[in-house]
């Protein structure tokens, strides 16, 4: 029968109308986005139901928020650089030289302790202006010139603090750590983090970001201030970080050469795993927040399983990859998508 003779209330091209819909709905929705929020969900499920204690027991939430922050503040920071289709390597270095000077200085109070913050931040910013402008004034390559600076860095935490010691200024552990009207203070530096992102991404500075990473020629050519742009990114990259090396030393009352190391790789991580593109251009500041809590709640949950800790680098591994592989299918239909159309 063809459609012309088709019974009342009958379209025969009813069913395909409703799939190129249900397709077109698909298609506008940003799955890479999604997924970080989807990997929070479905973690903390299984946490519940294996181990309800490490969700809802008396401090954990401050205990989590407590571990999250420096790692979402470094990622943070790293956000905006994969934007550029950069990268910093040099917050691990930073972090380190932080925690190694604030715990050589363990009788600063009130005054000298404000000049030892703004000292130890304004020498990271000095440090990420130096990466800015070489990366953006010369044609290296932001990978190389931050593990250049890390290892700078580095060498200055090792002079500066030998070995793992020292003792954390009083004022600095009881101003950073506790809670305000109950609320523990690490839990409102991420809520304080995530607000400046939905207060930053629709600003020309980001929107600017954006565009260099998409395409840096045409940026150029639409009048995008390139090395502004990028030696901000860095500088500020480089305060987040500073700022990072600030609560781990308040966090454990010490500080270590070393402190720093563990926050590079996850940082990339935590970006990746929020939804950014390694090639730049996308991503949120937000996210990456939340893949931050995503790394750090993966080891709660092989702990839960009572598995032995090497699972965990085994797991956040296979997060990895699965988000990238995803991500890369995802790319690959719409641009395939794009050029049926």
């Amino acid at each position: 029968m063809s459609e012309a003779t088709a019974p009342a209330g009958l379209n025969p091209g009813a069913g395909g109308s409703a799939q190129r819909q249900l397709l077109g709905l698909v298609s506008r929705i940003d799955i890479v986005a999604v997924m970080p929020y989807l990997y929070l969900v479905g973690l903390s499920l299984a946490l519940y139901f294996l181990q309800s204690a490490l969700l809802t027991g008396p401090g954990s939430l401050d205990v989590r928020a407590t571990a999250v922050l420096p790692l979402a503040l470094i990622a943070f920071g790293q956000t905006l650089a994969i934007y550029t289709r950069g990268i910093d390597l040099s917050v691990g270095g930073i972090v380190s030289t932080t925690t190694a000077i604030v715990a050589t200085h363990s009788h600063a109070s009130g005054f000298s302790l404000a000049v030892l913050v703004a000292a130890v931040i304004g020498l990271a910013a000095f440090g990420g202006l130096v990466n800015g402008l070489v990366v953006s004034l010369t044609k290296l390559q932001p990978f190389i010139v931050t593990l250049a600076t890390w290892s700078i860095w580095g060498g200055i935490a090792f002079v500066v603090l030998p070995v793992e010691g020292g003792s954390t200024p009083n004022g600095l552990v009881n101003g950073l750590l506790g809670t305000v009207l109950g609320i523990p203070k690490s839990v409102i530096g991420v809520v304080i983090l995530i607000a400046i992102w939905f207060w930053l991404r629709n600003t020309r500075f980001v929107i600017d970001l954006k565009a260099i990473g998409s395409d840096e020629v045409r940026a150029r050519l639409n009048g995008v201030p390139l090395v502004r742009r990028k030696t901000q990114v860095y500088v500020l990259s480089a305060v987040l970080a500073a700022l990072a090396g600030i609560w781990v030393a308040a966090q454990t009352a010490s500080g270590a050469p070393q402190a720093g190391d563990q926050f590079i790789l996850n940082s990339v991580a935590a970006v990746v795993v929020g939804g950014a593109s390694i090639y730049g251009g996308t991503g949120s500041a937000a996210s990456s927040i939340i893949g931050a809590i995503v790394l750090l709640m993966i080891p709660d949950l092989v702990f839960a399983l009572k598995l032995t800790s090497f699972w965990s680098v085994f797991f956040q591994g296979f997060l990895l990859i699965v988000t990238v592989a995803i991500s890369s299918l995802v790319v690959n239909y719409r641009e395939s998508r794009a050029r049926r159309l």
